[in-house]
């Protein structure tokens, strides 16, 4: 795996984070960060054309502390080796934007055993806020982006394993478990003074959303024509903003408890269970105390 890094000594201010930092509204809020000036690390999985990005951004906003680090969230071992090189670089971390996501036609395993789609937008989207949280400042930011097909779907009991896979249903499961989740990062988050929050872009105009049939059952929460990308990046930025911690981040002003998608509690605790037993094997350090 290969990494373009430039940094010195004297690089110390705290790292603004951006998963899938160069497609759709990821290039837009690095964009956004690098106009303000934040020291900004592009993780992504093309690593040529983050750098090509980097470069650009560079010479377009004057801002010269943009790195990239390649982020593969496929397996827990890519995740773990990602953590492992943002550690040399000796910087701590100011905000980790989880904007990385997948949406596969069809169904494949993971090589840790989950179908991929659960693999990359929650176990591995976990696993990393988990692992990078010890490097974070004080009032350090955890941002995970989710999805408004989350209320279109329950989990089942097996989950995070998906016996039936279906392109939106096991994508929407995925946001919905990473959105539950985020209430249990927030809580013990806390008390090391590490905001935890969603957010909600909406359904915007990008290549991702390219779904055709599952437009019909969200049309209730459907607006056309459908939102520029712009607009998904306002929540996102909001977010990072605010020293809130267990709120869902949606539109220009909208903001709810993440609390209130609690609609079973013993879905709830088990999905927790599940999910630390699971990533606890993987964690490089010890789990946050619950």
């Amino acid at each position: 795996m290969t990494n373009n890094i430039n940094s010195t000594d004297m690089d110390t201010k705290p790292l603004y984070i951006v998963t899938g930092a160069t497609d759709n509204m990821g290039s837009l809020i690095s964009r956004r960060l690098a106009e303000q000036g934040k020291p900004l690390l592009l993780a992504s999985r093309n690593q040529e054309k983050a750098q090509r990005y980097a470069e650009q951004l560079k010479k377009e906003t004057k801002n010269q502390d943009i790195q990239c680090l390649q982020l593969d969230l496929s397996s827990f071992a890519l995740v773990n080796d990602f953590v492992a090189r943002l550690k040399q670089l000796n910087r701590p971390v100011a905000v980790l934007v989880n904007n990385a996501g997948t949406l596969p036609r069809h169904s494949r395993m993971s090589p840790d055993g989950y179908e991929h789609t659960v693999q990359v937008n929650f176990l591995s989207t976990a696993l990393l806020s988990l692992a990078v949280y010890p490097l974070m400042v004080e009032n350090g930011k955890i941002i995970l982006s989710t999805s408004i097909s989350r209320r279109l779907v329950s989990l089942p009991y097996e989950f995070p394993a998906v016996s039936n896979f279906t392109q939106i249903g096991s994508y929407a499961q995925a946001k919905l478990a990473l959105t539950l989740f985020s209430i249990y990062m927030s809580t013990t988050m806390k008390t090391h003074r590490i905001c935890v929050n969603c957010v909600n872009p909406g359904v915007i105009n990008t290549s991702v959303l390219a779904l055709h049939t599952w437009l019909d059952r969200a049309a209730d929460y459907l607006v056309s024509p459908l939102p520029n990308p712009e607009a998904g990046v306002i929540p996102t930025m909001r977010a990072i903003e605010s020293g809130d911690t267990g709120f869902i981040f949606q539109g220009t002003s909208t903001q709810i408890k993440t609390s209130t998608m609690l609609k079973n509690r013993d879905v709830f605790i088990k999905l927790c269970n599940d999910t630390m037993r699971i990533l606890k094997k993987h964690l490089p350090h010890e789990p946050i105390n619950q």
